[in-house]
């Protein structure tokens, strides 16, 4: 299912509010990482993905030895609110 069109303004800070459609859409919470590319003369912004080696690594610094998806997905949303100060 494609979205219908979304625009954000940059502010005179250089900062821009994503769409709530797209933000539910795409899963972007407070403190998710956007990458931003240039793909045949367009911009692309997308949420980073992590990699198993990230998840291996957020693991190990925790002394966590396996973990289930959704305990990683737990963790990773109470660290982003942690850091963020939100929750």
């Amino acid at each position: 299912m494609m979205m219908r069109s979304a625009s954000s303004k940059v502010t005179s800070q250089n900062q821009i509010s994503i769409p709530a459609e797209v933000r539910r859409r795409f899963g972007i919470v407070p403190g998710t990482e956007l990458v931003w590319e240039e793909e045949e003369g367009r911009l692309v912004v997308h949420p980073k993905r992590f990699t198993v080696d990230d998840l291996r690594a957020f693991c190990a610094r925790r002394g966590l030895k396996a973990m289930t998806p959704a305990a990683v997905r737990r963790a990773r949303d109470r660290a982003i609110r942690t850091r963020h100060g939100r929750g």
